[in-house]
């Protein structure tokens, strides 16, 4: 586990700084969390955006990823 969740961060962190299209499925406190056309819902990773008030679930959003954990990006909106 130690070794796959190495390996899923650093192919995580070559998506920093790419512009992604999300779907926003939840809103947990400051942060909405969505996923991208590459994530299956319950299986893959989230990508979670910060400081989007305006967004809702089932709402569509374009971020720039700007960071990544061991199975998430964070993203701001663009």
């Amino acid at each position: 586990m130690d070794a796959q969740a190495a390996i899923s961060a650093a192919r995580l962190r070559e998506k920093v700084g790419d512009t992604l299209d999300v779907l926003v499925d939840s809103i947990d406190g400051d942060v909405a969390v969505s996923r991208s056309t590459a994530d299956a819902p319950e299986i893959d990773g989230t990508v979670r955006i910060v400081a989007a008030p305006q967004l809702v679930p089932g709402m569509f959003a374009r971020v720039r990823v700007s960071g990544a954990g061991a199975h998430d990006l964070h993203a701001e909106l663009v």
